[in-house]
C-alpha cells in the first residue's frame, strides 16, 4: 500500500497522522510504502508517474488538495485506474471523508484495513488550456470568492470557511454568464454557481444533501439574485441542507454543465483556485474507487 503523506495541508498535522495510523494498518499485515510530498503539485507529480504493477491501494493523508492532486495525476495517465484510493482525513474540509463518515484517521484507517471499495465518480472539467479531475466541487461566483478569502485565513482553521462565506455574504455581487445544463442553456446575473460531488463543502456546510459518490450525477446549486438578508438566511440553513427549500435557491442534478463567460473568472476547482471561466464539465462514472 502507497501512502502519500502531505505534512503541510491543512492545519499541518499530515505527520502526526501517519503516527496515528500506522499500528492499525500494519496490525492488518498492510505494508506500507510512504512518500512525503514537499511542495504544491507534488501529490500530482507522483500519482502521474508512480509504478503501480503492484499497488494495492494509494492512501492520502491531508486534506482536500491533496485529494485533488492525485485523483487528476491518475487520471492524466493513459491506462484505466483500478487501484482503489484511501482517504485518511488530516485537512480542514476533509469533504468526501464527512460524506463517507469516517472523518477521524482511526476510522479511515478501519475502513482501509476491511478493504470494501465503494465506486467514485469524478468531475471532468475542460478549461481553454487542458482539463482537470475534480472529486469534490467545481464553483464559480461568491464561490471562488469565498475561497479567495479562506486560503488568506488558513490561521483560523476549521472555521475559516464559515467565517470567509459570512464575509462574503456582505461584499456579494452578481456576474453575467451564462448556465449550460445538460443541454439546457440560462443566461442571467448570478452570484454562484456550484457543482458538488459529495454532500460537503468546507467544513461541515452541507451544500448538496441530495448528492451520492457513485450516482453519475453532478448536483448543481445556484443563486441568481438574493438579498443580504437572504444570504444569512442560506447560510444558517446550509449546515442541515435545509436551504435548498429556500426560494432563491436553485437545485439541479446532471451529468454536464458549462458555465460561459464573456472574461476569465476564477474557478473554484475542489478548493483551488487553478482555472478561468469558461469551462465545460461532464461526470465519469466510477472512474475511480475508495476505500469505504
Amino acid at each position: 500500500m502507497t501512502v502519500i503523506v502531505n505534512p503541510r495541508g491543512g492545519i499541518r498535522r499530515g505527520g502526526d497522522v501517519l503516527k496515528q495510523i500506522q499500528p492499525a494498518l500494519m496490525a492488518a499485515d498492510i505494508d506500507l510504502n510512504v512518500f512525503f510530498t514537499t511542495h504544491a503539485g507534488h501529490a500530482f507529480q507522483f500519482a502521474q508517474e508512480m509504478d503501480l504493477r503492484h499497488c494495492d491501494g494509494i492512501c492520502i493523508v491531508g486534506g482536500d488538495g491533496t485529494l485533488h492532486e492525485v485523483a487528476d495525476g491518475l487520471l492524466q495517465r493513459r491506462e484505466p485506474i483500478t487501484v482503489p484510493l484511501g482517504i485518511i482525513p488530516a485537512g480542514t474540509g476533509n469533504t468526501v471523508a464527512q460524506h463517507l463518515k469516517c472523518d477521524t484517521p482511526m476510522e479511515a484507517a478501519r475502513r482501509i484495513a476491511r478493504g470494501q471499495v465503494l465506486p467514485l465518480d469524478v468531475i471532468q472539467v475542460k478549461l481553454s488550456s487542458r482539463t482537470v479531475h475534480c472529486i469534490d466541487m467545481v464553483g464559480w461566483g461568491a464561490v471562488s470568492d469565498i475561497n479567495v478569502n479562506a486560503e488568506r485565513w488558513r490561521m483560523l482553521g476549521r472555521q475559516r470557511y464559515a467565517i470567509a462565506a459570512l464575509w462574503q455574504i456582505v461584499r456579494a455581487r452578481r456576474r453575467q454568464a451564462t448556465l449550460v445544463l445538460d443541454g439546457q442553456s440560462h443566461s442571467d446575473d448570478f452570484l454562484f454557481i456550484i457543482a458538488c460531488n459529495p454532500k460537503y463543502t468546507g467544513a461541515g456546510m452541507q451544500l448538496a444533501p441530495r448528492a451520492e459518490l457513485n450516482d453519475g450525477l453532478m448536483d448543481v446549486v445556484v443563486v441568481r439574485n438574493a438579498s443580504r438578508w437572504q444570504m444569512l438566511n442560506l447560510f444558517s440553513k446550509v449546515f442541515d441542507g435545509s436551504h435548498i427549500h429556500l426560494e432563491c435557491v436553485e437545485y439541479h442534478q446532471v451529468r454536464s454543465f458549462e458555465i460561459r463567460t464573456e472574461g476569465e473568472d476564477l474557478m473554484n476547482l475542489d478548493g483551488e483556485m487553478k482555472g478561468l471561466s469558461p469551462i465545460a464539465a461532464e461526470v465519469l462514472p466510477s472512474a475511480l474507487s475508495v476505500f469505504a
